[in-house]
């Protein structure tokens, strides 16, 4: 059998795996029920897809391809003063928008179910500019208020000086450990800390998140907040797999999408950012399985929020292990060292990062999402109208539950695919095509089992 005959039985038989399955009753983020496949038959197709695309990519891919089709082809000049002019629009928008969820968090409402900050920080920011990211790219980029406040106040503080404004300096000991504290940080709150949706909690989150990031510019230079934010690093790394993207002159360029991986700075501390993301979401998913709720279905308040965070950095480390393990035999086969090896490959993982915030977050977003169109209308909870839209209902018909279980299960297949190309392109890179191909067999182990675990928790089995 040719290679073409190959990859037409392994993506036959993967996609005969997928659709074939019957749809049951599961539940997304939120508590909501939606549709996924039954657990032992989602696993074993889902896993099967991704068993299968290695088999075609050892068999017709030969070659690097991903570095060569990063630069991709100019599509506007950024820098064009019309286009400037948006940009300077952009971040003043993100500035604005900061200040109001944070007034909101500070003086609104304190009923959360009737205030602003829960949907626009929990919901539209962190889930919406996740897909954006995935889909169109970091757009997050050009609203970033963090950067615009610290250029602003370098700005004033220079001209009280008598000064020019200095660049922006190269952060030569660049590391992402600030970013991977910011964004655990974050992770705590929303996942384990036991009054998220509080707006006051908000307010004093986003108070303590912004004032860290702001006095860390002020002590290591304005580059520092660039690295430090761990949103912006986390929208950065899932941008990369995006069709679009801003080059280092200012020009808008279109790129094979997925191909941006290849280009991802290597910086200290990017595979740890990478794995306690991952770990994060496989813990959300886990909460909703029987075991957590035997642990700890019943506890409240901060003895729920100790158990939580206690999950999370297992969890977490469970996640780093399993990858761990991995690159360790990787090491043993290609006789390289683990420590190179996990530096290497671990931006292969954000596609499965991308993969379960979709799973996990699209039925969110586009149901509980629709809050939005109420509480612009009244952001503070104090009975206003502004844009006669108060009284809009949301549609909980907008997307069928098949929809919702067909974007999940996909979601997830795809984006483990994903990562075994993007590891694949990265093997055969360094190695020839045999030993690149034998060097990934305790990868592909780790996707499988990504896939299968994400997929059972996905389930709350």
């Amino acid at each position: 059998m040719n290679r073409r005959a190959h990859l037409a039985v392994a993506v036959g038989l993967a996609t005969l795996a997928l659709v074939d399955a019957e749809p049951a009753t599961a539940h997304g983020i939120g508590g909501r029920s939606d549709l996924p496949l039954p657990a032992w038959q989602l696993a074993w197709a889902a896993g099967f897809s991704v068993a299968s695309s290695f088999v075609a990519l050892g068999a017709f891919w030969s070659q690097p391809r991903l570095v060569a089709a990063a630069t991709g082809r100019v599509l506007v000049d950024l820098r064009r003063s019309g286009i400037r002019m948006l940009g300077v629009t952009a971040k003043l928008v993100g500035v604005f928008l900061l200040g109001i969820v944070m007034y909101a968090g500070w003086r609104g409402n304190p009923n959360g179910a009737v205030n602003i900050s829960g949907d626009a920080f929990l919901i539209w920011f962190w889930v919406g500019l996740q897909l954006v990211a995935v889909l169109v790219g970091d757009v997050w980029r050009a609203f970033n208020p963090y950067p615009t406040i610290a250029d602003s106040a370098a700005w004033v503080w220079a001209k009280v000086r008598g000064e020019e404004l200095a660049p922006v300096e190269v952060d030569r000991e660049a590391t992402l450990w600030p970013a991977v504290a910011a964004i655990f940080a974050y992770l705590w709150f929303e996942l384990a800390y036991h009054s998220t949706d509080s707006p006051r909690a908000i307010a004093l989150f986003l108070t303590l998140y912004s004032g860290a990031m702001l006095a860390g510019a002020a002590v290591k230079g304005r580059g520092w907040v660039r690295r430090a934010d761990g949103f912006a690093v986390l929208f950065a790394k899932l941008g990369a797999m995006a069709p679009l993207f801003r080059d280092g002159s200012g020009q808008l360029r279109c790129r094979l999408p997925l191909s941006g991986l290849s280009r991802l700075p290597d910086v200290p501390g990017t595979v740890p950012f990478v794995l306690v993301v991952l770990g994060s979401t496989t813990f959300d998913g886990f909460t909703r399985s029987s075991l957590w709720l035997e642990i700890g279905g019943d506890q409240v308040g901060w003895a729920r929020t100790l158990a939580s965070t206690l999950g999370l950095v297992v969890v977490i480390g469970l996640v780093a292990m399993a990858y761990s393990i991995a690159t360790s035999a990787m090491a043993t086969i290609t006789g390289e060292e683990p420590a190179e090896l996990s530096r290497v490959f671990g931006p292969t993982l954000v596609p499965i990062a991308a993969a379960y915030a979709v799973a996990h977050y699209f039925s969110l977003l586009v149901l509980d999402g629709q809050r939005m169109f109420i509480r612009i209308s009244d952001p503070f909870g104090r009975g206003w109208d502004l844009f006669g839209t108060a009284e809009y209902a949301i549609d909980w018909t907008v997307v069928s539950p098949d929809v919702i279980a067909w974007v999940q299960t996909l979601g997830i297949a795809v984006g483990h695919v994903l990562a075994v190309a993007a590891a694949h392109d990265v093997a055969i890179s360094r190695w020839n095509h045999a030993l690149a191909v034998r060097s990934q067999y305790p990868m592909l182990g780790v996707m499988v089992l990504y896939t299968v675990l994400g997929l059972f928790l996905l389930l709350g089995a």
